[in-house]
């Protein structure tokens, strides 16, 4: 009965030192970085010099990891030294990196980062027996590599359900426009959810080739912003258009009719469009040029109260 055991047995031990070798790794990375970032060195760096300085030695820190791990490998006995240290520091990194993207997990603390590196050497130290057959080695790796999309699928729909969530609890209409063809919806959020400040729900309207981000100012220029929130006593058009803001003297002059509900106001090439749905208003702000009048009319007068989905399926 001692003899077929025998291998699971011995397979068993050197897994656990693999996974002791990946223990050390996670104390020394985290020993060096703090290290580093309290050395006089870092603390003294001008402006965000101590920043760029941690960053730097962030992308120092596999190769250090991995030299230390085959010296702690070799000393432990497990061979392949070198290719147990090199997959168990690349597994690890890539663990590490899904649970830093993967919110609803908490993820951060020092434990958990210990038993995903030990498990990251282990499984390491299992592929790299030259007895085992090939494979479930084969499986184990597939399973790596799918946890990629699965983490960035996992992600997507977490951030879908944490914003629907936010606007469903916002005390203001979500107000939204017919999305123009080229354009998307981004920045989505709401402030002032707390009784004692006013509640706002705000936007933006850029571009399809500009990303998700504007870049440069000719970019920022091009972008359309909503504020959306509820209309205040001093919003009177078209003698007043001061809709978000409660200071007096009123700091918004005349505004011009253009549609029932819509007004606009310019000065120079900021222009602003009012619209007032219910007890909510939309101010819809942009520079002309570079954009439109007849685009942001548009997007005045297609204001309707929409589900939190819309605002994440754009």
């Amino acid at each position: 009965m001692t003899e077929p055991r025998a291998p699971q047995a011995r397979q068993a031990k050197r897994a656990a030192r693999a996974a002791a070798a990946g223990v050390v790794a996670v104390a020394a990375a985290g020993l060096s970085m703090r290290l580093v970032v309290n050395s006089s060195a870092c603390r003294s760096a001008p402006g965000f010099g101590c920043l760029g300085y941690a960053l730097w030695w962030s992308y120092l820190l596999p190769v250090l990891v991995f030299g230390l791990t085959w010296l702690v490998l070799r000393l432990l006995a497990v061979r392949p030294a070198w290719l147990t240290a090199l997959l168990g520091t690349g597994i690890g990194w890539y663990l590490l990196w899904c649970l830093d993207s993967l919110r609803w997990l908490p993820n951060g603390t020092l434990l958990l980062q210990a038993a995903l590196c030990a498990g990251a050497f282990a499984l390491a130290a299992w592929c790299t027996q030259s007895r085992r057959p090939l494979w479930p080695r084969a499986a184990a790796a597939l399973a790596l590599a799918l946890l990629m999309p699965l983490d960035s699928l996992a992600t997507t729909q977490f951030a879908g359900h944490a914003q629907n969530s936010e606007l469903a609890a916002a005390r203001v209409p979500l107000l939204g426009p017919n999305v123009p063809d080229g354009y998307h919806l981004e920045g989505v959020g709401t402030s002032g959810s707390t009784s004692g400040s006013q509640p706002t729900f705000f936007y933006r309207i850029a571009l399809d080739d500009a990303g998700q981000h504007a870049d440069s100012m000719e970019e920022l220029h091009r972008v359309i912003q909503v504020v959306v929130g509820p209309r205040l006593p001093n919003f009177t058009p078209p003698s007043h258009c001061a809709a978000l803001t409660s200071v007096y003297p009123v700091p918004a002059p005349a505004c011009t009719p253009i549609a029932p509900g819509v007004w606009r106001w310019s000065r120079d090439d900021f222009v602003q469009y009012f619209t007032r749905v219910g007890d909510a208003v939309a101010v819809v702000e942009a520079r002309t040029p570079p954009v439109s009048s007849a685009l942001l009319r548009n997007i005045a007068s297609s204001m309707r109260v929409r589900a939190p989905a819309y605002f994440s399926a754009q």
